[in-house]
């Protein structure tokens, strides 16, 4: 049975629902209004102490105040990301962005070596020479200690610095003194040589993989290698990315695309702070079907974790050694005026296997579990007949 509404109750309804409207409204903009209120005090107290700090410096402080005032700026920035406790997310300088975008988009430039700092004996160690490299035709070998560079004697506080000479402006000249067999000799090396991110042998019959980085040219040099191999009969493929950590999650997309054939769904998802996807990244193409085991430790991060997690995952790939670093999220490069920049972590990295396999945190656990006799960083130290991960990983795939 229908029942009418007199217009007079219907009106008072209507009165409610507007009050209780308003009343909702005004309670949510008073939290907005004190939400406001409440950054811009804590942006004025903040802006305060800075301006109090830099005059207190400019009236009292007993020095020159001519480089303060030059990098005034740049250490603001800096200071402004570091708060956020993120190692993926930091500032450059125009000089470090030009420098980071050249490496990304064109490769590194160098002399054509790697070096490892041997905290046990306080070497700087020659731990890989690039065929083809000026270094190798200046003599320079696996195993040489660097005693100075452009003059400069390496200790344990400057290594990384000198170190940073070895690569950099194309045709700049770099003087490398080092020790071999108790003898010193001194050359002087040109940053001409294009290292590659990838370098590919084989041993006891298999594939060795090393992968330093994700860059745009990785893609086509991990396609070159594994065309090599396969021309070379190799049935099976192991691939390093222990203490990989450079790169983009875009260009490791990209490079696991080569490995991992067409397949329903993604090789990965980002996702942002809301749970929206910024990007999805698929797999379109793959010819070869090797047998695959990816070699990790502590030093994997990154772009790296994905490319193990996902052949983990896609193509059964047994990870070997130690587990990850944890850094499962992508970051966006962001201009400044003055053309300086800033990475930030903006997204989390979803892999194949959806939220069950998120490593952000935790890091990628290694299938089989083997350990080295040195710290992580110390691997590339280690002879390679006396890598027990590369053996594990060598006698795994010649046994299945």
């Amino acid at each position: 049975m229908n029942k009418k509404i007199s217009f007079g109750l219907c009106l008072s309804l209507v009165i409610i629902a507007v009050a209780a409207t308003f009343a909702i409204t005004m309670v949510f903009s008073k939290q907005v209004y004190n939400s406001i209120i409440s950054n811009i005090s804590q942006r004025s107290q903040t802006y305060d102490s800075a301006e109090e700090i830099n005059r207190l410096i400019s009236n009292y402080f007993y020095g020159d105040l001519e480089e303060y005032n030059n990098n005034l700026g740049a250490a603001l920035a800096k200071g402004y990301v570091s708060v956020l406790n993120d190692s993926s997310s930091y500032y450059m300088t125009a000089s470090e962005y030009a420098s980071y975008t050249e490496k990304l988009e064109s490769g590194q430039i160098g002399i054509g070596i790697d070096t490892i700092y041997d905290y046990s004996s306080g070497h700087l160690v020659v731990s890989y020479v690039y065929e083809g490299s000026s270094a190798e035709s200046e003599g320079l070998e696996a195993g040489d200690i660097i005693t100075a560079v452009n003059n400069v004697t390496v200790t344990r506080y400057n290594y990384q610095t000198l170190a940073g000479n070895f690569t950099g402006t194309r045709l700049s000249l770099v003087t490398v003194e080092y020790q071999r067999d108790d003898v010193t000799k001194t050359v002087t090396v040109m940053n001409t040589f294009n290292i590659p991110t990838v370098v590919y042998e084989e041993v006891s019959g298999i594939g060795y993989v090393r992968i330093s980085g994700f860059y745009k040219n990785t893609e086509n040099e991990l396609k070159t290698a594994l065309e090599a191999l396969k021309r070379a009969g190799t049935e099976s493929v192991v691939f390093d990315v222990r203490n990989t950590s450079e790169g983009t999650v875009e260009y490791a997309a990209k490079t696991i695309d080569v490995v991992v054939p067409n397949i329903s769904g993604n090789i990965a998802v980002a996702k942002d702070k809301n749970g929206e996807t910024v990007e999805t990244f698929s797999a379109e193409y793959s010819e070869f079907p090797f047998r695959y085991a990816v070699l990790i430790n502590s030093g994997t991060k990154g772009p790296a974790e994905l490319f193990a997690c996902d052949l983990r995952d896609i193509k059964q790939a047994q990870l070997i050694g130690t587990a990850t670093a944890g850094v499962g999220t992508m970051q966006e490069i962001f201009n400044l005026d003055d053309g300086s920049a800033i990475s930030l972590t903006v997204a989390l990295v979803i892999p194949k296997n959806g939220e069950t396999a998120v490593y952000d945190k935790t890091g990628v656990a290694p299938t089989m579990e083997v350990t080295v006799p040195v710290d992580d960083s110390g691997i590339a130290l280690i002879p390679q007949e006396e890598d027990g991960q590369l053996s594990a990983a060598i006698n795994l795939l010649k046994t299945n």
